[in-house]
């Protein structure tokens, strides 16, 4: 048998996730609303499924591939969502994914200015034209922006 090393624990870490979601959707939403149809738990109750279903096949076949080698960009986007969901939890989504695509865009892809606002502008357009208004989504706000308003 192969070492046990990170080919094997993130399968098992989504597959672990997975089975969160199906129960805190399945336990609080239920998949389906007698007499009006499917509950909010209904899409992210077959996303964990197959999450669910993937895992253990990546995890049995884990064991047959060669062991990972990684890369210091690798760490840097690994690096910068860590970074992205503590800010989210701080300022806010939208906020923090508005400076997320500055930085990432200016710093890391090395685009010009023009470029960089231009995708910049057209995103928070869509998320919040699309998301926050049309859709009616709401954003985790953030503990500042919790605390202001």
């Amino acid at each position: 048998m192969k070492k046990f090393g990170t080919k094997q624990v993130m399968p098992l870490l989504l597959a672990l996730l997975a089975i969160v979601w199906l129960v805190v959707g399945l336990g609080e939403f239920g998949f389906w609303v007698e007499g009006t149809g499917p509950s909010p738990a209904f899409v992210p109750t077959i996303v964990s499924v197959l999450l669910l279903a993937m895992s253990v096949i990546q995890f049995i076949r884990s064991f047959k591939e060669a062991p990972s080698k990684y890369h210091k960009d690798e760490f840097l986007f690994i690096g910068a969502l860590v970074i992205l969901l503590a800010c989210v939890y701080i300022i806010g989504m939208l906020p923090s994914m508005t400076i997320f695509l500055l930085v990432w865009m200016k710093g890391v892809e090395k685009a010009p200015w023009s470029h960089t606002l231009i995708v910049t502008v057209g995103t928070m357009a869509v998320l919040i034209g699309v998301f926050a208004i049309w859709l009616q989504v709401r954003f985790p706000m953030g503990i500042i922006l919790d605390t202001l308003l």
